[in-house]
């Protein structure tokens, strides 16, 4: 499977640097694929967008890997000079808001399922990679006026920075369980709860193949209404079917 979409449940790890708990699989993925990339800062503030890209440059310098804003690169250019697409962290309402601006959705889909360039996504980033930013853990702070549709990359739903319940808790608030059976109230699209440090990767036929691989130490677990959730296979290729279910 050529694996062309590369999608992380964040950038930072407790005890790591920026990016580097999957220094190794980051490298990995642009081996094959190279460089430059166009990185989209738009999940963090406006005055944010240039720090946050000299941030995601000084990793990729680590790895030889050139990186341009993509507030700062022609329009035209984006999937003509530029081998990788990097979205990143921060609020995704904020992010689906200034793609839809941008009318840039349809255009970064097209693009990838096309093969012209590769997707990595982290965080927010990942969200939009989904059927919907529908499991977000993020606050509505800003309002995307054409609806919670992304760019359907990966056909399902995915909550990063999943939780597993914690029975000794004191914390009366609902769990990421619960908010996802939340979901599944009004919703028939599985859910895979990517915890923090792992990642899922897929090539751009995704919604045809439904295989997919998913790296890093904690994994993941999939969710699907009517169904007990379970641990996914984790460091192999296996098939989830839209039903939630693998084989």
């Amino acid at each position: 499977m050529k694996k062309s979409i590369f999608l992380l449940s964040s950038s930072s790890v407790h005890g790591y640097g920026f990016l580097e708990y999957n220094k190794s699989a980051i490298q990995s993925f642009f081996e094959d694929i190279g460089g430059p990339i166009v990185f989209v800062p738009f999940a963090a503030a406006r005055e944010e967008w240039d720090s946050y890209t000299e941030k995601v440059a000084r990793f990729f310098a680590t790895i030889g890997i050139a990186v341009r804003g993509l507030h700062t690169v022609d329009r035209e250019r984006i999937f003509t000079d530029y081998k990788a697409i990097f979205i990143g962290g921060g609020n995704t309402f904020r992010l689906l808001h200034e793609l839809q601006l941008r009318s840039l959705l349809q255009d970064i889909r097209a693009a990838v399922l096309d093969g012209r360039v590769a997707y990595m996504g982290s965080s927010a980033g990942t969200n939009m990679a989904t059927k919907s930013i529908c499991t977000t853990n993020d606050m509505p702070i800003v309002y995307p006026q054409q609806g919670f549709e992304a760019l359907n990359l990966f056909t399902y739903q995915i909550n990063p920075h999943y939780l597993d319940p914690e029975p000794e808790t004191k914390h009366k608030g609902e769990t990421r369980d619960q908010r996802i059976a939340e979901f599944h109230q009004e919703n028939s699209t599985p859910v895979v709860g990517l915890r923090e440090g792992s990642y899922i990767l897929m090539g751009p036929d995704f919604g045809t193949t439904h295989k997919l691989f998913i790296g890093g130490q904690p994994g993941a677990k999939v969710f699907a209404p009517g169904k007990k959730p379970f641990e996914a296979p984790r460091e192999t290729e296996f098939v989830l079917t839209p039903e939630g279910d693998v084989v």
